[in-house]
């Protein structure tokens, strides 16, 4: 093992990664949730004789909802952020941070593609 000049790297680095691991599914399952959930309702709608919907319409408003699928239901990771808080347990408080964040730019990132794919 080679011998750092800053010792204090390979633990934040390890931070890091770990971090990145608890954001990256959150992102990913909020994205498909909205960009499935806009799709898919804006045709249920069609079909239900609402006429034409635009599925950007119907992504934006269960953006919330595709936050709380992610994250694994809101009152546990309310509960594990509160559990956190009061621990002081500062990286289980930035992982559940991340991760909630990382959901909800996931299901931003799901209303835009939707709301750019109609414009075309």
């Amino acid at each position: 093992m080679p011998n750092h000049a800053f010792p204090w790297i390979p633990p934040l680095y390890a931070a890091l990664a770990k971090t990145v691991q608890a954001g990256v599914p959150p992102f990913f399952l909020a994205l498909g949730v909205t960009l499935g959930g806009g799709l898919i309702g804006s045709v249920g709608l069609w079909l239900a004789g609402r006429g034409p919907q635009d599925p950007a319409q119907a992504a934006y408003r269960i953006r919330i909802w595709a936050v709380a699928i992610a994250i694994g239901g809101t009152l546990t990771a309310l509960e594990h952020l509160e559990k956190g808080f009061f621990a002081r347990a500062l990286p289980a408080l930035v992982r559940d941070g991340v991760a909630i964040a990382m959901a909800y730019l996931g299901a931003q990132t799901g209303y835009w593609l939707l709301n750019w794919l109609v414009s075309l």
